[in-house]
């Protein structure tokens, strides 16, 4: 029962267009909510200390380095390197 509910709000969040982060948050949250009597303003205090681990920080950053190197154009060159050096795939 849970998890149909679990599945249920998390398709209901997507069909509506909500980011799929805020789809996942949302109906956890929300099942926690209907199905135990966990204290809301624990559910906070969760989220914030599992999120401000430092090794986690490292995947944003990462992504952000990323789209950098893209906007520059590293990124295409970095590839024509590779395929100079390797040789294209066929």
């Amino acid at each position: 029962m849970i998890v149909g509910t679990l599945f249920t709000l998390l398709f209901l969040f997507l069909v509506m267009g909500l980011p799929i982060a805020v789809c996942l948050g949302l109906s956890s949250v929300l099942v926690l909510l209907i199905y135990s009597d966990f204290p809301v303003a624990i559910i906070g205090q969760k989220v914030y200390s599992n999120i401000a681990h430092f090794p986690l920080m490292a995947i944003p950053f990462f992504i952000l380095s990323s789209a950098i190197m893209h906007t520059g154009g590293v990124t295409r060159r970095l590839i024509n390197l590779a395929n100079s050096l390797v040789g294209a795939a066929p």
